[in-house]
């Protein structure tokens, strides 16, 4: 008889959403001069990035778990009986750690059936797979329903967003280099979003990021039209976020939003006053 469970990423957010839901955590590991801290455990957001503003000169590496360590994680379910687990994970153009899933996945095939799913984006868009993949497993659907559900879900959201310095993503090679050096010589402030395919790319220049904010609840409010949807607000540091929620109300007559903190993983790749939306359309 299968046992199946659900696995996600630390950058899906979850730890900071509760949730009774039973889903397993991968943890990506951030790189401070040379030491390791997993992502969530070793290091919380809120350390995280108290630490980014009393340090502004430096900027965190990421790493994605060795094979191994994946390896040793997928082993340990098998032990514990599970035949399957559908695993989502951060965008496979932000982070190595979706082919390295793949990998474990043909290296243990003999011990447990894993499904790496690619959501193409972060963040708590990333949780909100995790979690419903979790309700239909409990709900016992199919693993083909919860995969096409999954293939709808990447097909209908967005994550937006404006950081207050670009040097960031670029330095961790999650933005070109020239987008960054046009940002720090004229101040720019772009607004930033995950499209499709999953990278991060600048869709719009603006001068200050109070002004992109506006340009995000813009765009959101274009995006949405007349349909019904799910909204949140994702932050690395929260002093915008009263702004944020009152220009999403002004602009769009929102209220009453989730707030997420990005995970540190996220926070090494754009920097300690990031701030955005994420959206889901739904059905």
């Amino acid at each position: 008889m299968s046992k199946r469970i659900i696995a996600t990423t630390s950058t899906s957010c979850l730890d900071y959403y509760e949730h009774k839901h039973d889903i397993k955590t991968i943890r990506i590991k951030l790189d401070i001069d040379g030491k390791l801290y997993a992502d969530g455990t070793d290091m919380t957001a809120e350390v995280f990035y108290d630490f980014l503003i009393a340090n502004p000169n430096v900027i965190p590496k990421t790493t994605q778990p060795p094979v191994g360590e994946l390896m040793e994680f997928f082993e340990d379910l098998a032990k514990e009986g599970y035949t399957e687990v559908i695993v989502t994970t951060i965008s496979a153009k932000l982070s190595g750690t979706y082919n390295g899933i793949c990998q474990c996945a043909k290296l243990l095939e003999d011990k447990i059936k894993i499904i790496p799913f690619d959501t193409k984006t972060v963040c708590f868009n990333e949780g909100m797979f995790a979690l419903k993949a979790a309700e239909m497993l409990e709900d016992g659907k199919t693993t083909e329903e919860i995969l096409n559900t999954l293939k709808h879900m990447t097909e209908n959201n967005k994550i937006m967003f404006a950081v207050d310095e670009l040097a960031y993503l670029v330095k961790n090679g999650r933005l070109s280099g020239a987008a960054g050096f046009i940002g720090s010589v004229l101040k720019i402030k772009p607004i930033l979003e995950v499209v499709e395919n999953g990278t991060i790319q600048a869709v719009e220049k603006i001068r200050t990021t109070k002004k992109a904010l506006e340009g995000v609840c813009d765009r959101i409010k274009n995006y949405v039209g007349d349909k019904d949807y799910w909204m949140y607000i994702v932050y690395t540091g929260n002093q915008l976020v009263p702004f944020l929620k009152d220009t999403l109300k002004e602009k769009c007559n929102i209220e009453n939003l989730h707030e997420a903190p990005c995970t540190p993983i996220v926070g090494c790749h754009v920097g300690p006053q990031a701030i955005g939306v994420g959206i889901f359309l739904k059905d």
